[in-house]
């Protein structure tokens, strides 16, 4: 099931437009209302020049005013159309699915046309590595052995990898000064290695939950790249569609558990998404505060518990 196209639209919960050839088209019909808005008035000012000339030449041709003045008024029609438009479109609620997909048809075509484009890391001023490990130094099938801390050692993509991939990712965020960012029209789309190491440090919760999976290894980049990991309508589609159990009461929830929640305003449809991380703790990245504090750290969610997901044993 598709949750966010069955589910209100909304530009803060990034669940619209996740289609790229809806987004293209999108992007490809602003573009050729901006080049009707410069051409054709040219066009019909030079026209209208044109029939001035004959006015000059020929006075008592009483049609040719006329003429002129209709296509003075086109001209100012036609530019001023799309202008206003946009204007309307923009005043809409985000929450009508037209506008806010309009609204983020370009930055989502933008983005596709990018995707060859000159890395740059955050910490290229600073002596520390990216936090990202790749998935293609390990031959498929052999484990990646990790040091926990307790002698022990531990396979990427189980729950631990989960919990792992939150902490660094929180670990960084913390370290570096990243922010919540909202609007999702300025996050990268299809992309989750760069926004991983985004360097304007935007973020938003389920970025950094799609984060957390690419350095946890709990999914590869490629796969996680096929869903809209900037929405909690993406992360439990991913989720869902990797064979992951969901988990529908608050009480039976485990450490490494990927728990959709309600707004802050509460309700039915997801608003939000974080890490449980065990003993009433959490990892979370729903605003610059909880970017900013020590994780995980403790609080009771149920009374915005919708569902969750756990990665199958």
């Amino acid at each position: 099931m598709k949750y966010y196209l069955i589910l209100s639209c909304s530009s803060e919960l990034g669940n619209c437009c996740n289609d790229q050839g809806i987004a293209i088209v999108l992007d490809t019909l602003r573009r050729i209302a901006e080049i009707v808005q410069i051409v054709v008035p040219i066009i019909l000012i030079l026209a209208a020049a044109i029939e001035f000339s004959k006015l000059v030449m020929n006075p008592d041709d009483k049609k040719g005013l006329s003429r002129i003045k209709n296509m003075g008024i086109a001209a100012v029609v036609v530019f001023f159309i799309p202008m206003l438009a946009n204007v309307i479109l923009n005043m809409m609620p985000q929450s009508f699915s037209v506008s806010a997909c309009w609204n983020q048809a370009k930055t989502m075509a933008e983005s596709s046309r990018s995707q060859t484009f000159k890395y740059i890391s955050p910490y290229k001023n600073k002596k520390s590595t990216s936090i990202i490990s790749n998935p293609g130094d390990y031959e498929k099938g052999d484990e990646k052995k990790t040091d926990n801390g307790t002698g022990g050692s531990l396979a990427p993509g189980d729950a631990q990898g989960i919990l792992e991939g939150a902490a660094k990712v929180h670990a960084m965020y913390e370290q570096n000064g990243w922010f919540y960012y909202s609007n999702l029209n300025q996050l990268r789309w299809n992309d989750v290695k760069y926004s991983t190491n985004n360097p304007s440090k935007a973020t938003c919760c389920a970025t950094f939950v799609g984060s957390a999976f690419l350095v946890g290894n709990v999914f590869p980049e490629n796969v996680i790249n096929k869903y809209n990991y900037n929405s909690q309508y993406g992360i439990s589609e991913l989720c869902e569609a990797q064979g992951w159990t969901k988990i529908t009461s608050y009480s039976q929830l485990a450490a490494g558990d990927i728990v959709i929640m309600s707004g802050p305003e509460g309700g039915s449809a997801p608003g939000h998404v974080q890490i449980y991380a065990g003993n009433g703790t959490w990892y979370n990245a729903g605003s610059t505060n909880a970017i900013q504090r020590k994780n995980p750290y403790a609080s009771d969610a149920s009374a915005r518990f919708l569902w969750a997901w756990r990665k199958p044993a």
